[in-house]
Parts: structure tokens; sequence; C-alpha cells
């Protein structure tokens, strides 16, 4: 699970888990393996959150239409899973409350009282949960000028008219210039009863008339609300298609979308706005929208205020950072189409500067693509023939050595084009991973078995092994292969005959949680440690001061897959005494699955259980 520190983050995230226990301890007994894992996660998120609030206490409140956490609004009522709005219904709950500490035992009790027909307090108080506190919803009406808990009771039929104690049966007694006196700073419905019982002093009459009146009160206020808000239902849908119209003109001129927070920071990216902003969510969650201005020739408006506000106007100031002149490109490049209202209906644009330039490295791309492409079917056929000619001399010809050297050679521009190819896929955001649950020993035995060939022709010994608990990565299986020869064929070429490299998968010595580690081992010249962080680059090579043949593209296009997979690479290495590689792989975990939600009737009726369905089995 990958740690953050936005609170907002943390929040969303421990509902999913909470959500998916609530979900699943309905389906399977406490010990289930997946009713086990979301306990666990749900902790450790607690544990997170108790951290980002300073060990104050978390609490989850249901209010009117909207879910709110510490008083912060989230998100609204409506897009909450029914599973987590029954457990507020069924037991009249408003908030619940965790207190720091709270355990995964306390988790699994709080789900489990969705099943116990009492009151949901006396379930956590046998179960002896201290950490977790519940507040139910209390409702009550207090007139005005009536003390709170008090109540204004009818008397009873029978009732004597001389009992000075009921103040009824002393009201309708009184005279009649004494009533307003009487209901003069009374709610409604005591002002009602203080009327009605000076008609009547049967207590069941009392309320048929007064349910009466009410309701007959209430119906007419309904008709003239309904008709005073005629107008203004219409005033409010011109405003929402106004609306409608400008935020649709907006969109249709963009294909990235970020989501900030009230304080401008970004939550939330889509693919097209990671690409645009050259960096992954992961990277830049957090930091503020206008940040983006420095990652390279970006241009960012923003509206001066981004809070939802109802109470009072906004301003209209517009934030713009970014390059002046590009700024004032882009502002030229677009004009705003206004209907005869002046409303905003669509918009005019050019292709900036910048927007060309961009078309201009499209275009470089696709011709690397395709020029790699087309020298790849010829030099194979080069190779092949090669490589029959080859076989037809004999082992001491000469032409047999000069044959050789040409296949070697053919192979090396082989390897060079891939490069080209992987990194021209890499930059323009085409190289695709399909993750998946993989048993990294065999991710490791079948990198080695690819190279082994090459490592016994230069005289090199090649290893590999498997350590005791390694866990089963969340990888793509053919690209981490990939990343493993590369590093493999790195070790080749700086490791001397009778060398050796050692290929290992293993747990990992450090404590790093929910990550299973490869090991690339070698025995040769070794770098300085001020060039370790240089080998990454593109078009870089160093090994002790010497560089090789190569594109210098292997160990950049290395990372990057690792990277993209949520993994990391490092190197420790020393001038004669080898390197090590390390790639740390995401550990398995039910990675991709579908959400959780609770099934409908008609996927109870399909012919596939829908338990299956719902955890993706």
């Amino acid at each position: 699970m990958t740690e953050t520190t936005d609170p907002k983050l943390l929040w969303f995230s421990f509902l999913k888990i909470f959500t998916r226990a609530l979900v699943q301890i309905n389906l399977y007994k406490p010990d289930h393996p997946q009713v086990k894992l979301a306990l666990e996660e749900g902790q450790a998120l607690l544990a997170q959150i108790s951290g980002a609030l300073g060990g104050a206490e978390f609490s989850i409140t249901i209010d009117k239409d909207e879910l709110l956490v510490n008083g912060v609004p989230l998100v609204a009522a409506d897009k909450l899973p029914n599973s987590l709005k029954n457990l507020y219904s069924k037991f009249r709950l408003q908030t619940i409350t965790f207190l720091p500490g709270a355990t995964g035992d306390d988790l699994l009790a709080l789900c489990q009282v969705q099943a116990f027909k009492g009151e949901a307090k006396d379930f956590l108080k046998e179960r002896g949960v201290e950490r977790i506190t519940l507040n139910e919803s209390v409702y009550a009406k207090v007139d005005a000028g009536q003390t709170p808990g008090a109540s204004v009771a009818a008397p009873a039929a029978g009732a004597s008219a001389g009992d000075g104690n009921d103040a009824a049966v002393s009201a309708q007694r009184a005279p009649a210039e004494k009533v307003t006196d009487l209901i003069t700073g009374q709610g409604l419905e005591t002002a009602l009863s203080t009327v009605v019982g000076r008609a009547t002093l049967d207590a069941a009459e009392q309320r048929r008339i007064v349910e009466m009146l009410t309701a007959k009160f209430k119906e007419e206020m309904v008709a003239e609300v309904k008709r005073a808000l005629v107008e203004v239902h219409r005033e409010k849908k011109k405003v929402e298609n106004d609306m409608v119209r400008a935020e649709s003109v907006m969109t249709s001129m963009a294909d990235g979308v970020v989501v900030v927070d009230k304080d401008g920071k970004i939550i939330m990216m889509n693919p097209h706005a990671e690409a645009m902003s050259g960096r992954p969510l992961a990277e830049l969650s957090g930091k503020k929208i206008v940040d983006l201005s420095q990652i390279e020739n970006q241009v960012v408006s923003l509206a001066k205020e981004i809070k939802p506000e109802n109470k009072a106007d906004i301003s209209t100031e517009v934030l713009k950072t970014g390059p002046a002149g590009l700024a004032e490109t882009v502002k030229k490049a677009t004009t705003i189409i206004q209907n005869e209202d002046g409303k905003i209906v669509g918009s005019v644009s050019i292709p900036t500067d910048a927007a060309k330039l961009k078309q201009v490295e499209k275009l470089q791309q696709d011709f690397i693509a395709t020029m790699t492409h087309e020298l790849r079917s010829p030099l194979t056929s080069i190779k092949a023939a090669l490589e029959i000619m080859s076989r037809d001399f004999a082992k001491g010809d000469s032409s047999r050595g000069i044959l050789n050297t040409a296949i070697r050679n053919t192979e090396r521009l082989n390897s060079i084009i891939t490069d080209i190819l992987d990194f021209s896929k890499l930059q323009s955001g085409k190289l695709i991973f399909h993750q998946e649950s993989c048993d990294a020993g065999e991710v490791a035995k079948e990198g080695v078995e690819a190279m082994k060939a090459w490592a016994s022709s230069k005289g090199v010994n090649l290893s590999v092994s498997a350590g005791l608990g390694v866990q089963r990565i969340y990888a793509d299986k053919r690209r981490t292969i990939q990343v493993l020869i590369n590093l493999i064929s790195n070790a080749i070429k700086f490791t001397p005959q009778g060398g050796s490299i050692e290929v290992s998968a293993d747990a990992g010595r450090d404590a790093l949680d929910g990550f299973s580690f490869f090991s690339v081992k070698d025995t040769g010249c070794g770098m300085k440690k001020e060039d370790q962080g240089k080998i990454f680059e593109k078009f870089v090579q160093v090994a002790s001061g010497e560089k090789v043949g190569g594109t210098g593209l292997g160990l950049a296009i290395t990372k990057a897959m690792v990277v993209m997979q949520g993994g990391r690479i490092s190197v420790e290495s020393e001038p004669g005494r080898g390197s090590t590689f390390r790639v740390s792989m995401p550990v398995y975990k039910g990675q991709g699955e579908q959400p959780v939600f609770e099934p409908s009737p008609e996927e109870l009726q399909e012919a596939k259980p829908w338990w299956k369905k719902l955890l993706g089995l």
C-alpha cells in the first residue's frame, strides 16, 4: 500500500477499504484472507490518518446530504455505497468516531454489528471495543419559550374543571379575551393545542383536531411555496444552462482533466493531464496546480477564488503563471463566441507556436518509429543469411571468423534499434503495461535463460537463485523480464572473461513493506560514486571512466519500466569491485480487482454466482 500525506486521499482510501470490509464480512468468515487483508489495510490507514491529524480522533459523519470527515465536507451522501449508508440508517447513526490506536479487531466488530438486532453501542460494548464510538441522530422540536425536554399535554377526558394544575383546562375556563395572552410567544403546535383545548376536553378529539389543522396548514404552505418557487426554478434553470454551456465549450477545448482541492492542491489527474505535465500523479499529488508551470514551457490559468461559495460574490480575478510570451500567444490564439445575450456559446482557436512544436515532435517520433521498423526487416534477413553462410565454413577458416563478426554486429544493430523503439514509445506514452500476479523466481530464471548463451560466449559464469519467502509480484511479466535482461546485458558488457554474474530474487534485507526484490551482481570493473547518479540518464555510459559500444539508452529505459510499474531501482558499486543493481517490485495484493459494491437483484438472477463476479473470480 503506497503511503501518502494528503489527508483527503487517506480519507477516501479508508472509506473504500471500510466499505469493502462491510461487504466481505457478509460473504466470508472473519478469518478469510480477503477479510483479514481489508482489516489490516484499514488499521494501517487509521494509523496514517492519526499521524496526519497529530494524534487527534477521526470522525465520519453523515449529515443531511453530505458525508463529513472531522466536520469537513468530503462527498455527497447519494454517492456513497449502499452498505455504508445502510449501516448509518439501520442504527440511526450520525457520527462514527475512531480514536487513536483503533485495531483491526475493532474494525471487525464494527463490520459485524450489521447483523445485530439490538443497539449498536451495546454490541461494541460486549466486544470490548473502546476506540470506536457511535453517536446516534437525535431529532427534537423545541418551541420558542418552551424549556427543552418539556411537553405540553392535552387534558385527559373527564378531567376535573377545577384542577388548577392543568394549564389547558385553565385556558378553557379563562375568558375569551385572555386567549391571545396565552398563545403569545408560543410555537404553532403549542398554540393550536391551547386553542383546541378550549373547544373540547376529550384528549383524543383534541389530537385529531390538531393533526387535521396541522395537515391543512402544511398543505396550504406547500402550495404557496410551490407557487413562489416557480419563477425561482425558472431563473435557476437558466443559470444552470448558461453554466453547462460555458463548461461544455471549455471542456471541448482540452482532453486533460486535473482535480484540485480548495487550496489548489492536486488530487486527481487523468492520463492526458499526466502526459502534458510530464510527471505521474504520484509525483504531483499534494502540490499546487500553479507549480505545473515550472515543469516545462506551460501556462496555468486559475480562478483566484476556487472555494465553493453561496453567500457572497466571488472574485473574477484569474491567476496566471508561466512565460509571459507564451501566455500572450495562447490568449491571442483563442476567440470567445457569445450570443446576443452575452452568454458564452463557443470559441475559435488557432494552433500556437507551442502547439506546432508538439506537432513537430510527434512527426519526429512517428518518423523514428517508421524508420526503425523498416530497418529491422532487412536486418533480420541479413542476419539469417550470414548464419547460413557461417555454417558452410570449417571452424578454422578465417572467412567464418569474419562472418561471425558480421553476425555479432547485426545483433548489436538490432539491439540499438530495439532501444530506440522502446525509448520512442516511452516518450510518446504508448508503452503499455499489463500488470498481473507473477512468480518472482520464475521471472528471474527466464531472464537468465535468455542471456546464458551470450554469457557463455564471453566466458562469464551466469547463475540464478530464489530466496525463501519471496512473494508474488504485481507486474507486467514480459516487461519485467526485459528489465532483468537489460541489467544482465549491461553486466556482461562490463564483466571480463572468467568473471561471474549472480541474479537473485529475494524478500529484501530492509524493512520496506509491500515489495519483492531482484538483484543483478557482477564482478566487473565497477564505477565511481559520483558517476552512479548519471548512469540512468539518456545517452550516458560510465564504467571506471571508460565507455563501451551501445546507445546509452538501456538503463534509462530500464528505470522507466521499473518506475512505471510502481517499483524502484538502485545501484551499489566501487571501482574494481563490480556493481550490484537492485530492483524492487510491488507485491501482489489483489491489485487490479474490480471495486467492491453490493450486488443488484438483476445480478442475482444471472447464471454465474454474483459473489464470483463481485470478487472477480
